[in-house]
């Protein structure tokens, strides 16, 4: 998809969000859907986001051809500047102006908010304004020794179920996550490659659990990232490595490359720590 393209789905009126570089960008359709509008003169990243222009204002972005709403523009968008640290732990969120920046009602705003909330990203006090919370790794802590207690059933579950299909999916978002540069689009990504093999499972109670966790854990992945760069790229290589355990059917490797992954936001932490 092309900038000055639009979405497959049926578009209303445009509304513009930003001028960006004096051309009006992304906007909502008037049936509540994303549209391009033409000469939109940034590059669209990848995933969902925001984009920040020097004056420091926020933009909707969008390259998926899905269908989505306004409250997942919004929660997305907000998710990825949280994870991409533009909004670091101690920032405000207030809906009218979010709303407001973002040229949309407080509706989808309030929405994504509450969902962050529950996904541990922001806190909302009795006059629904947010606050991103400060990381805290005794958290991250528990979410790594929640999750190693799991990953073996969910593996052992995950290998005698998983498709040819799914293999090919994850290797294409593995693919896709060695190329992306963008920091928050990488750790939304990095979360939907491993969804795919807690779906796998077909144990709706355990991906579901698993998933809660992945979400929880991504801030912590982007500020490893952000402490030690070369995490990264160990990450990726786990991946990868990972698939190779599934396609030969080797449990206990792929055990024990998921325990090594999970355990590298500690390991940035911890190296942060003694320099």
């Amino acid at each position: 998809m092309g900038l000055g393209d639009t979405l497959p789905s049926k578009l209303g009126k445009v509304v513009p969000i930003l001028p960006v570089d004096g051309e009006w960008a992304l906007g909502i359709s008037g049936d509540g859907f994303p549209s391009w509008s033409p000469g939109a003169s940034r590059i669209i990243r990848s995933i969902f986001g925001i984009v920040q222009d020097v004056e420091n204002r926020l933009r909707l972005d969008i390259s998926r051809s899905r269908r989505v709403t306004a409250v997942d523009l919004v929660r997305d968008a907000l998710r990825t500047a949280i994870l991409r640290g533009d909004l670091p732990g101690g920032s405000r969120l207030v809906q009218t102006d979010i709303a407001a920046q973002l040229d949309v009602s407080t509706t989808p705003v309030r929405e994504a908010m509450r969902d962050l909330a529950s996904e541990g990203l922001i806190t909302l006090d009795s006059h629904r304004i947010g606050t991103v919370r400060m990381p805290d790794w005794d958290e991250m802590v528990e979410i790594v020794e929640m999750r190693r207690s799991l990953e073996g059933l969910a593996i052992h579950r995950a290998l005698a179920q998983v498709t040819p299909e799914e293999l090919s999916e994850a290797h294409l978002v593995a693919t896709q996550l060695a190329a992306e540069e963008d920091l928050g689009s990488w750790v939304q990504t990095n979360i939907l490659f491993h969804s795919i093999f807690h779906k796998a499972t077909r144990s709706r109670r355990l991906s579901g659990v698993l998933l809660s966790l992945e979400e929880a854990g991504g801030v912590f992945v982007a500020q490893a990232q952000q402490l030690h760069p070369e995490i990264r790229r160990r990450a990726i290589a786990d991946h990868f490595a990972l698939l190779d355990a599934f396609r030969a059917g080797e449990a206990d490797r792929a055990i024990e490359i998921q325990h090594g992954h999970i355990s590298l936001p500690l390991e940035a932490f911890e190296l942060d720590a003694k320099s």
